[in-house]
């Protein structure tokens, strides 16, 4: 466990490392712009951009230490980036199920912790968090599902990670945070976005994964921005 969780956090580092580049890049197109003339409205889009980055990250940061006090040392832990949760899958399912943690309270414990501490956590940042959304990724390994498993519903890893992905929506839903009022989305990405070979058991341990993140909502920051422009 430990050996997985210290792959994981190399991989989340890089992820971190993009993010910080990411940052370093818009605001260098900040100055880009502005020394070239461009639009008001692009320089104003990209300011808003490094804003609700910057207000992501500190978001994220505020739920992993909300996390940090509520969950039990009974509770598998997530992994954090800086601006993703990150829950191995065995957390949640088992091998290619897509509802265990419904009927298991333990399985449970940690969706219910993150739920009530993203409404809150969310909840705290009222008008500034229309900028953001939270986007479910659904995550496998690359290991086709076993025959004996396959149904109509779920033939394939593509099924299997979006079911999984959508299942846990409709559970913070239930929790009270609001698909359309806290932006969530669901995707299934199969084995697209692999953190780790899946040459080895340990590996596909790591990429069979459910990935919460929050991020910049670019259509709603580029309405506000239009719209001001306007006005």
């Amino acid at each position: 466990m430990q050996g997985d969780r210290a792959g994981l956090n190399i991989w989340i580092g890089f992820a971190d490392l993009f993010v910080g580049l990411m940052l370093f890049v818009v605001g260098g197109l900040i100055i880009t712009l502005q020394q070239f003339g461009r639009s008001a409205e692009d320089v104003r889009f990209s300011m808003e951009l490094v804003r609700t980055l910057n207000m992501a990250t500190e978001i994220t940061r505020s739920i992993q230490d909300e996390l940090e006090k509520r969950l039990s040392k009974d509770v598998p832990a997530p992994v954090y980036g800086e601006t993703e949760i990150i829950i191995p899958s065995a957390a949640l399912f088992r091998s290619f199920g897509y509802d265990d943690f419904l009927y298991s309270a333990d399985r449970q414990e940690l969706l219910v912790a993150i739920g009530e501490t993203l409404r809150e956590v969310l909840g705290r940042a009222r008008e500034r968090r229309r900028f953001l959304r939270i986007v479910i990724e659904g995550h496998t390994d690359s290991d086709p599902i076993k025959s004996e498993a396959v149904t109509p519903a779920i033939p394939s890893n593509w099924e299997l990670a979006a079911r999984r992905a959508t299942g846990v929506l409709r559970f913070l839903e239930s929790l009270g945070v609001d698909a359309k009022d806290y932006k969530l989305i669901a995707t299934g990405l199969a084995d697209t976005v692999p953190v780790a070979d899946n040459e080895s058991e340990e590996g596909k341990a790591r990429n069979r994964r459910i990935v919460i993140r929050v991020e910049p909502d670019i259509g709603a920051i580029r309405a506000y921005v239009s719209g001001r422009q306007q006005e």
